[in-house]
């Protein structure tokens, strides 16, 4: 079911890569590690990591806006200690298989584009959108935001680190029930999954239709 959701996004996005235009679309892997945040890690960066791919997809509007389309796999645990806090209830551990897809915005802080090697070719960015993440049978709406870098150092190649935060609106992806009053907020210690890691993105052809203005 995992396997054969993730190859249906896979074809989609490789799909949508063959539609005429001008030539503005990357193409590309990520890979690095995800994990959790909740009531079992309420901070700890890169808590029980564990390994997570994924493809993206990128259409560039100029060379300091693109909007994006990703979709990866991974997995969240996590596991209660006493040493570090007490969680009253009953309380434990937990794997969980993580399959999300992402529409975002992608905004550079400064011009780029991978055509040009000797300027235009390096500029931090921060994303911003919306998603859904499937975790052991659930689908879970979730607002991803992030930063990052990137680096032309080949024509039409571009690599890059990314740290992703996704805020969810659900507080059961760790099993764990809060014991309240009833007087807390709906957004009051939901879950959050992460991601951490590295990509590599092609700048693919178009039969040399390239834009003038974008060249």
């Amino acid at each position: 079911m995992i396997r054969t959701y993730f190859l249906l996004v896979s074809v989609v996005l490789l799909h949508s890569v063959s539609i005429k235009s001008q030539e503005r679309k990357d193409l590309g892997i990520q890979f690095g590690g995800s994990y959790y945040m909740g009531d079992y890690n309420q901070g700890t960066p890169l808590y029980q990591p564990s390994p997570s791919v994924g493809v993206i997809y990128r259409y560039n509007l100029n060379k300091y806006y693109s909007l994006r389309i990703s979709a990866s796999h991974g997995t969240l645990k996590g596991s209660y200690s006493s040493l570090n806090q007490y969680l009253p209830g009953v309380t434990g551990s937990f794997s969980k298989q993580l399959i999300e897809t992402e529409g975002l915005c992608e905004i550079n802080f400064m011009s780029f584009n991978t055509r040009h090697l000797k300027k235009d070719n390096f500029s931090p960015y921060v994303i911003l959108g919306i998603g859904g993440a499937y975790i052991d049978g659930e689908i879970l709406p979730h607002f991803p935001f992030g930063v990052g870098i990137k680096y032309c150092p080949i024509s039409r190649i571009t690599i890059g680190w990314e740290w992703r935060l996704s805020k969810t609106f659900n507080d059961n992806i760790d099993n764990y029930k809060n014991v309240y009053d009833g007087s807390q907020a709906i957004f009051h210690n939901n879950d959050w999954f992460s991601f951490v890691g590295l990509f590599i993105t092609f700048r693919l052809y178009n039969n040399n239709k390239t834009c003038p203005v974008y060249q």
